[in-house]
């Protein structure tokens, strides 16, 4: 091996320690093309110039690391998985916090962002609430903290309540919504980030801890972020050929598809059954509900948007709310 400077032989050891953490000392000097006295005599400099670089003897060989989070004020990406970064960035909903790191790395990338080509993606744009107020639900469950909030309610007529909660889950979306213990109702609940107008994160309160178990049975009788009143149910509808193929590509999560001559079976256990039967509604007669439950919801769903629609052909007038829809009989909620 020929001789080299000692910024040199420094470069190179520094350059193998940005691509591995850990090197046997053999494999560290080939890598180098340093002899084994002088890549010592590097590996000694560096550690007294403060370097977190760490040996360790087992015998017959000699180990060097540094520690998995060394790099000073920041975090190293290979050039292959910078694309990948991207990729994944633009993916993420518009915002001014995906807007910012996509400026960061992109004006660090070799010829100012011309390492690959991009695709032209188009993100959803999260709502104002949801920009404004999911940092506070993310701290609130990472800190396991209760989470203050002034939360917009359908049982409410849109007037807000205050409440604590204790965040389990978070599902991105869209729509962002989380399942947390309401302090209140001591209970699991549905809540949509789009729903805050006010939150804090709040140490003074005492974090309600849940089982696993029982958390993950929520979720599954859940449909679509929502969780019905009633027992879990086991529900089917049949829906027939060619609207079949959509529908089979397009279910919410938990249901089932089995295939049947002429269209298929699509089955689901839960509790909410007004999304439930919203979702066939929109099927029109290309559905049909195999069980009782779901077909008397259907009917009542049907029924309100039936009289209503009916009503307008009668007055020979636009749709458009009144007060006798809002003095009418209760109707199935969809919400918290």
């Amino acid at each position: 091996m020929g001789q080299r400077t000692a910024t040199k032989s420094v470069a190179a050891v520094m350059v193998a320690f940005l691509e591995r953490k850990t090197w046997v000392q053999a494999e560290l000097a080939r890598a180098t093309g340093l002899r084994p006295e002088a890549l010592r005599n590097v590996l000694r400099e560096l550690q007294d110039s403060g370097l977190r670089l760490e040996s360790e003897k087992e015998h017959p060989h000699v180990y060097w690391r540094i520690p998995k989070d060394w790099y000073p004020g920041g975090v190293l990406f290979k050039a292959e998985h910078v694309s990948e970064l991207l990729r994944q960035l633009s993916h993420l909903p518009r915002g001014k916090a995906r807007d910012r790191l996509l400026a960061v790395v992109t004006e660090q990338l070799p010829a100012r962002g011309k390492l690959t080509a991009t695709a032209p993606v188009v993100s959803r744009s999260p709502s104002e609430s949801e920009e404004q107020y999911m940092p506070a639900v993310e701290e609130a469950a990472a800190k396991r903290l209760p989470l203050f909030m002034k939360y917009l309610t359908a049982s409410r007529s849109g007037r807000p309540s205050e409440r604590h909660v204790s965040i389990h889950l978070i599902e991105v979306g869209p729509p962002a919504r989380f399942v947390a213990t309401c302090h209140k109702s001591n209970d699991f609940r549905w809540f949509r980030v789009d729903g805050i107008v006010r939150a804090r994160v709040d140490d003074g309160q005492k974090f309600r801890d849940c089982d696993g178990a029982e958390l993950a049975a929520f979720r599954a009788a859940s449909l679509d972020g929502f969780k019905g009143p009633g027992p879990v149910l086991t529900c089917s509808f049949f829906v027939r050929e060619p609207e079949s193929a959509w529908v089979a590509n397009n279910l919410l999560e938990g249901m089932h598809v089995e295939s049947l001559p002429g269209g298929i079976r699509v089955s689901v256990e839960t509790s909410a059954l007004v999304p439930l039967a919203r979702f066939v509604v929109r099927l029109g007669d290309a559905a049909r509900p195999e069980t009782p439950a779901l077909a008397q919801m259907i009917v009542e769903l049907a029924r309100g948007a039936l009289e209503q629609a009916e009503g307008v052909l009668r007055e020979g007038k636009n749709a458009r709310p009144s007060e006798d829809m809002a003095s009418g009989p209760a109707r199935p909620r969809s919400d918290v």
